[in-house]
C-alpha cells in the first residue's frame, strides 16, 4: 500500500511509479520496490505520466437518465473537491495540485470543456473552436475550412491552488499547449445572485444568503465538476482517444499515481454519488427555489388554429444545474396525460417549424464547416417528469451514425413537418418522402410519462436573431397582438397541433384537423404579419402570469433609472449588495434600477453593443466598454428590466485600465423605448471595507 505523506512526486522508469518522499513505493502490477534517490527521467510530463500508472477516467453518458440530456450527446464528467466542509465529508486542506485534461479532439458535430462550481453553475467554457491544439503538429478540426483528422490532441489544466514550485525535469510541458487552455476551479459563477432581488429577500421564500466570492478572493470555490461535451460524435471509443485526467502537484510538477490519488477519496471521482456530496446542496436548492420563485412572462399567445393554445413555447429558468452556456432551450410543458389522451381521440401531434442552417459535420470524407451556418446545432427533445429523455431527433444525422439517430426530415427551405404518435399507427403516406418526419413515443418505454418538449440551439451565429437566445429568460417566445402572429423566432418557433391520424389523407383543399397528402410548410395566414420576421420585441414589458392572472399583455415600459452599481458582495444588511464597486480584473458588476427593457442581442453575450456603454472619464485618455467601438468588451449574463449582471472585460494586458479612485459612468439604454439613463460610480480600493464571506 502507499505510504500517505505528501507532497508526492511520481515517476515511470522501466515501468515503475516512484513515490520520491516514501521509503518505498508500488509499480502498476502492485509490487512494492524499494527507492531513495532523487534521480527523474528524461522526457517530459506527457511521455512519462500519460499512461494507466496515472490516468484516470471521466464517467460517460448522454444524461437521458435524469439531466434532461440530448440522446445524441455524450457528456464525459468528473468531479473534484478542494476543501470541503459539507455533511459527510471531514474537512482537509489538500496539498495544492491542479488537474490535467487530456484527449484528442473527437469527430462531432459540437465539443466543450465546461467547468462547473459547487453550486452546479458555470464558471468556465471553452468551445471546441476556441480549444488550442496540444502542439504545433496537431490541429483544431472545428476551424472554419479544416476537415476532420483522427489523433489530433488537446490538453487544458484546471488550477485548483497553490504556487507553482521548480518544476523537476522530466515533469516539465514545454512544447505542450496545456496551459494555453488553463480553467480557475477557484471560481465562483458570477452571475444569479438572489442578494440582489429586494423582493425575493422580502418574500422570504429562500433560506439563506447566496455564496459569493469578494474581490480580495476570500472566498474560493469548494468543489465542482468538468464536463466535456460531444455532439453527433462519429469517434470509435478507445482509451487512447477518450478525454482522461491526470493529477499533478503545483509545486514539483510531477503527478500523483492515479491508484494513490483513489486510495485518498477525496480529490476527484468519476461517481455521482460521491461527487455530489462535495458540492454545496444547500446552495443548489437555494438555486432552483430562486429560479422557481421567479415568475414567467408573455407578450402573447399562438392562438388555434395555428397552435394549440396550452402547448406554447418559453425560454427555460436563467439556472439549470450543469446547463450548457453554449445552448439555450424552448421549453412546452405537456398536459399529463395527452399520450394517452391523443391515443384515445386518434390523433397525433403534428409539430412544424424551421430547422436554422447547420454545418453538414461530422463526416469521414473531408466535409467541413464554413463558418456561415446560422448555428452550429439544432434539436428536439421528449422529456418526462424527473428529467429523462424519451427521444431526441437532430437537424441531421451523420452517414453511419455510431448510435441511433433519427433527423428531422426537412424541405429545401428547412422546414419540418414532425408527426408524434403515442399510441395510433402510422398513417401510410406519413413518410420521408411525402416530407414528414415520424416519432412513435409508445415504441418508448415510459413513454406516458411525456410532460415536456424541449427545443435545444446551440453556437447561434451572432448574425442569427431567430434563435432560442433572443427570448428572456421565463418570458414566452410568443409576441402576437389584435390576433396577428408575431414572434421572437419567427418560423424557428414550433407551432403544435393535434390532427386526426385517420386512414386517409386530407381532401383537396383541407389542411386543418387531418394530414394532407404531402406536407405542407408552416405559413403566415393570409392578412397577417410577416412571420419571417424575428427578433421584434414589442415596446413594453410582457405581463407577469400568475395563478390568479393568466392573461398575456403588452405592459408600459418603467421610466428608466440606476439605483445603483455594485461588485458582488454577500451583505444582505445593505439592502441586497455593497454600495460600491471594487478594483479588480475583469470586475462583475451588477446594474440595479428599472426601466432596462429586454436585450434584443441574445444571452449570455459577449462583445459591445448601442445597450451598455461603461466609460471611465478618470483615466487618461479616457475609456469606454460595452459600447460599439469600443476597445474592450463585455460579458453580459442577465439583462431584465430591473438587474443587469455583466463582466467587465478591462484591466487586461494593459488595455481599459481602472484603478481605485477612479470614476465611471456607467450608461444603459433601453432598446424599446430607446430611453437611457448615466450613473456615475466611483471605484474603491480592495481592502476599503471589511467583507462578509
Amino acid at each position: 500500500m502507499f505510504m500517505k505523506r505528501l507532497p508526492i512526486a511520481c515517476l515511470v522508469s522501466a515501468g515503475f511509479c516512484w513515490l520520491t518522499t516514501g521509503a518505498y513505493a508500488e509499480n502498476c502490477s502492485g509490487l512494492p520496490t524499494s527507492f531513495t534517490g532523487n534521480q527523474f527521467p528524461k522526457g517530459n510530463f506527457i511521455s512519462n505520466f500519460n499512461n494507466n500508472c496515472y490516468v484516470i477516467a471521466l464517467s460517460s453518458g448522454n444524461g437521458g437518465t435524469s439531466e434532461a440530456g440530448d440522446l445524441n450527446s455524450i457528456y464525459s464528467k468528473i468531479f473534484f473537491n478542494i476543501n470541503s466542509g459539507n455533511p459527510g465529508v471531514a474537512p482537509m486542506t489538500l496539498p495544492p495540485y491542479e488537474i490535467i485534461v487530456l484527449g484528442q479532439f473527437p469527430n462531432t458535430r459540437y465539443f466543450s470543456l465546461g467547468l462547473y462550481d459547487n453550486h452546479s453553475a458555470i464558471t468556465q467554457n471553452i468551445t471546441d473552436v476556441n480549444v488550442v491544439p496540444l502542439t504545433s503538429g496537431d490541429i483544431n478540426p472545428y476551424e472554419p475550412g479544416v476537415a476532420f483528422v483522427s489523433g489530433q490532441r488537446y490538453g487544458a489544466a484546471i488550477h485548483l491552488g497553490g504556487t507553482p514550485g521548480n518544476v523537476q525535469t522530466g515533469c516539465m510541458m514545454t512544447g505542450y499547449n496545456i496551459e494555453t487552455n488553463a480553467l480557475d476551479g477557484t471560481q465562483r459563477h458570477p452571475y444569479i445572485n438572489w442578494n440582489f432581488d429586494a423582493a425575493f429577500i422580502k418574500d422570504g421564500a429562500g433560506n439563506g444568503v447566496h455564496d459569493v466570492d469578494t474581490p480580495e478572493h476570500t472566498n474560493p470555490n469548494q468543489a465542482g465538476v468538468l464536463i466535456i461535451r460531444s455532439y453527433l460524435d462519429l469517434t470509435a471509443a478507445t482509451s487512447a482517444n477518450q478525454p482522461h485526467i491526470i493529477v499533478r502537484d503545483v509545486a514539483s510538477g510531477c503527478a500523483y499515481p492515479a491508484a494513490y490519488i483513489a486510495s485518498l477519496g477525496n480529490i476527484v471521482t468519476s461517481d455521482s454519488a460521491t461527487g455530489n456530496v462535495w458540492l454545496d446542496q444547500n446552495q443548489v436548492q437555494e438555486h432552483n427555489v430562486f429560479a422557481n420563485w421567479q415568475s414567467g412572462q408573455c407578450w402573447g399567445i399562438v392562438p388555434p388554429p395555428y397552435s394549440e393554445a396550452p402547448l406554447q413555447f418559453q425560454r427555460q429558468n436563467e439556472y439549470t444545474p450543469g446547463a450548457n452556456p453554449d445552448a439555450a432551450y424552448l421549453i412546452a410543458n405537456v398536459a399529463s396525460g395527452l399520450p394517452q389522451t391523443l391515443a384515445n381521440a386518434g390523433e397525433v401531434m403534428l409539430i412544424q417549424f424551421r430547422v436554422p442552417t447547420t454545418p453538414p459535420t461530422p463526416c469521414v470524407n473531408g466535409c467541413s464547416r464554413s463558418g456561415n451556418e446560422q448555428m452550429r446545432y439544432m434539436s428536439i427533445s421528449f422529456q418526462t417528469t424527473g428529467g429523462g429523455t424519451l427521444a431526441s431527433l437532430p437537424d441531421s444525422c451523420p452517414a453511419n451514425p455510431i448510435a441511433p439517430c433519427t433527423p428531422l426530415v426537412q424541405d429545401p427551405n428547412g422546414n419540418v413537418s414532425l408527426v408524434v404518435g403515442t399510441g395510433v399507427p402510422q398513417p401510410s403516406w406519413v413518410t420521408a418522402a411525402n416530407g414528414y418526419t415520424w416519432l412513435d413515443l409508445s415504441k418508448i418505454a415510459n413513454y406516458t410519462e411525456f410532460n415536456e418538449i424541449a427545443i435545444r440551439h446551440i453556437l447561434t451565429s451572432s448574425w442569427f436573431d431567430c434563435s432560442t437566445q433572443v427570448v428572456p429568460y421565463k418570458v414566452f417566445e410568443a409576441t402576437t397582438a389584435n390576433g396577428k402572429l408575431t414572434g421572437l423566432m419567427g418560423l424557428y418557433s414550433p407551432w403544435i397541433t393535434e390532427p386526426v391520424a385517420g386512414s386517409q389523407p386530407c381532401p383537396p383543399g383541407v389542411t386543418t384537423n387531418c394530414l394532407p397528402a404531402i406536407a405542407v410548410p408552416i405559413a403566415c395566414p393570409p392578412g397577417q404579419l410577416n412571420c419571417n420576421a424575428c427578433d421584434v420585441y414589442p415596446s413594453g414589458l410582457p405581463a407577469i402570469i400568475t395563478p390568479a392572472s393568466q392573461k398575456c399583455a403588452v405592459e408600459p415600459s418603467n421610466s428608466i433609472v440606476i439605483n445603483k452599481v455594485v461588485t458582488q458582495c454577500a451583505d444582505l444588511t445593505q439592502g441586497g449588495g455593497c454600495e460600491y464597486v471594487v478594483a479588480q480584473p475583469s470586475p462583475p458588476l451588477n446594474v440595479v434600477g428599472q426601466g432596462f427593457g429586454y436585450f434584443p442581442l441574445g444571452l449570455p453575450y459577449t462583445g459591445n453593443s448601442n445597450f451598455l456603454q461603461i466609460t471611465d472619464i478618470t483615466q487618461t485618455p479616457s475609456w469606454s466598454a460595452g459600447y460599439t467601438g469600443a476597445p474592450c468588451t463585455v460579458t453580459i449574463g442577465e439583462w431584465s428590466d430591473g438587474l443587469i449582471s455583466l463582466i467587465a472585460n478591462v484591466n487586461q494586458n494593459g488595455a481599459c485600465p481602472m484603478a481605485a479612485g477612479d470614476t465611471l459612468n456607467i450608461t444603459v439604454t433601453n432598446q424599446q423605448s430607446l430611453r437611457s439613463f448615466l450613473f456615475p460610480v466611483t471605484v474603491y480600493p480592495q481592502t476599503a471595507v471589511t467583507r462578509k464571506k
